[in-house]
């Protein structure tokens, strides 16, 4: 039997951030073919690009869903690129060591927050492009929402992107 640490089995009994986010503006599914166990994470992203919210659920052993927890406590509130910054080896230390054994659970939560954030910058690469063939640049652009200059032509935006986009985007003046 392995031993886990008392700070490991209070996440993997207490989880943090259990969950979906309702409109997510990254998502991702990973999986370990190692031991079959898989994520989804879901992240918000504020406009100073800091994780605002994040949320997963995990199926998998005590080590993996202990990962998961800590990793979403360890990133809320970091800048993306820091938060990308988070090893496995930190993921393990912040739940006092993991097994040897183990500590390839603490890999997937890295993977799966990488992705998450390949997906936003994906969605945001998307409506950028779209809205540049209008000859429009936007002040800011998150996959829910586009805050564009005063005068700039928002019911052209909003069209734009109703035809080609399969999800509704706020388009406000800012």
């Amino acid at each position: 039997m392995w031993q886990y640490s008392d700070i490991l089995m209070d996440h993997f009994m207490n989880p943090r951030n259990v969950g979906n986010l309702d409109t997510p503006d990254g998502h991702s599914e990973v999986g370990s073919p190692q031991c079959g166990d898989a994520m989804f994470l879901d992240i918000d992203i504020d406009d100073k690009g800091r994780i605002a919210d994040i949320a997963f659920k995990t199926f998998g052993c005590a080590g993996a869903i202990a990962s998961a927890s800590a990793l979403t406590e360890m990133v809320r509130g970091l800048p993306i690129e820091e938060a990308l910054g988070i090893r496995n080896s930190q993921i393990a230390e912040f739940l006092g060591g993991m097994p040897p054994e183990k500590f390839h659970c603490s890999v997937m939560g890295h993977q799966a927050l990488k992705a998450a954030v390949e997906d936003f910058r994906a969605k945001c690469d998307e409506i950028n492009g779209i809205i540049g063939e209008l000859g429009i640049e936007p002040v800011l652009i998150r996959p829910g929402r586009v805050y564009l200059k005063a005068g700039d032509d928002i019911d052209a935006v909003k069209k734009a992107l109703d035809e080609r986009l399969e999800r509704k985007i706020s388009v406000e003046v800012r």
